[in-house]
């Protein structure tokens, strides 16, 4: 586990690989791979389990090198925190990439819920000038020369922006109306029975893709609540039930990456 933020406590796990520390060694993978950093969900109060390690093993089964951040929550979400964390975490793993065994233009931001959001930031933020000035404070000069723009993004049951809370911070960003044609392509989806983030905040965030050309990929399931995770046992043991189609969305999507990110 990496520290990138002591003060706020913000760590990226290298998950389920045993890999000599930085700058001691190669990487013993014989072809570079993608890689995948995950934001866990809730609420910027907590960072959720079950959308940590299950998403870190669905993908690594796909070839993926996955990696969790944890970034600002609760007094120390306030923006541009998780942005800068976010951004700061694309840096560090394109500057290990040889020995991560990962290749540096292939880097994917994927989060569910209130991490959804920070996948969006990392989107729609890679440029904004005062999230650079925020990284220039804290970021090491020498990872501040990798790009932090994203390769792709892939925001799950994520809330895009706040308008619809009513006591929403007053600094929250629009990652809706933030949408431009250069940021990278997209993956979203969403479930019709979550009733914690409206399903609407999805189809707003695909529509600003759409009207500016973004690339993007669509996936709304008719069932599931919000939180699925994998849609599978493994991220919900707790669930007495599970909706049947939902978990297609990781294959749907390591596909679509694939195809995106070798693009």
């Amino acid at each position: 586990t990496v520290e990138l933020n002591a003060d706020r406590n913000v760590t990226l796990e290298i998950t389920g690989l045993d890999l000599p520390p930085a700058g001691e060694g190669e990487s013993p993978f014989e072809h570079p791979r993608p890689a995948i950093i995950i934001c866990p969900g809730g609420g910027f109060e907590f960072l959720s389990p079950r959308e940590a390690d299950p998403v870190a093993v669905a993908f690594q089964r796909f070839g993926f090198a996955t990696f969790i951040l944890r970034y600002s929550i609760r007094e120390h979400a306030e923006f541009p925190h998780p942005a800068v964390d976010v951004l700061h975490a694309i840096r560090w793993v394109r500057a290990h990439a040889d020995e991560l065994g990962v290749d540096p233009a292939q880097v994917a931001v994927m989060g569910f819920s209130a991490g959804g959001h920070v996948a969006a930031l990392a989107g729609t933020q890679y440029a904004n000038p005062a999230v650079l000035a925020a990284e220039r404070a804290e970021v090491d000069a020498a990872l501040l020369e990798h790009s932090p723009r994203p390769d792709a993004i892939v925001p799950a049951y994520a809330l895009f922006n706040f308008d619809w809370i009513d006591d929403a911070p007053a600094d929250a960003v629009d990652t809706i109306a933030d949408v431009h044609p250069a940021m990278p392509p997209a993956f979203v989806w969403t479930t019709g029975e979550d009733v914690v983030v409206p399903p609407s905040q999805s189809l707003r965030f695909v529509n600003a893709l759409a009207e500016r050309g973004v690339p993007f990929e669509y996936h709304h399931f008719t069932r599931g609540v919000h939180g699925l995770s994998t849609a599978d046992r493994l991220a919900n043991a707790d669930r007495a039930s599970l909706p049947e189609n939902a978990h297609a969305w990781v294959e749907l999507c390591a596909n679509w990456l694939r195809a995106t990110l070798d693009g």
